[in-house]
């Protein structure tokens, strides 16, 4: 039972592994060449590399980390942790650019960083749950 339950856990941090780094990639290079080549605003380019990295997100924890099929329930969840935690990235985002002063490409790396854990155990524990 124990050996079935770490490797299911092992499966799950596998899976929300790739799935998360394609979605912070994404986020943070979107976010990125937002800012810097069309001259977005960082906060605004933050948003554009977010919603890109959710669609990942979603799909990619729905059917490959959490094996559940979706529906309203799950979305609704889903949503409501992405928007909290998006929050907390523009939060992270504006305390470390103005408060810290770092420069805007160690700040988003900080929060494409920081929020993913948050997010994973959101997930595991509410979001996904059976």
């Amino acid at each position: 039972m124990i050996n079935k339950l770490d490797s299911a856990l092992v499966r799950q941090l596998f899976f929300f592994g790739i799935v998360g780094i394609s979605a912070t990639l994404t986020h943070y290079f979107v976010a990125l060449l937002s800012h810097d080549f069309l001259g977005v605003s960082l906060y605004i380019a933050n948003l554009l590399g977010y919603c890109s990295a959710v669609a990942i997100s979603y799909f990619g924890h729905s059917k490959l980390t959490f094996s559940r099929e979706l529906n309203w329930l799950v979305f609704t969840r889903f949503v409501v942790v992405s928007v909290c935690t998006f929050g907390l990235s523009e939060l992270i985002l504006w305390g470390l650019e103005s408060q810290i002063k770092l420069h805007h490409a160690l700040s988003l790396a900080v929060v494409v960083c920081t929020i993913p854990v948050i997010t994973f155990l959101l997930s595991k524990l509410w979001v996904f749950r059976p």
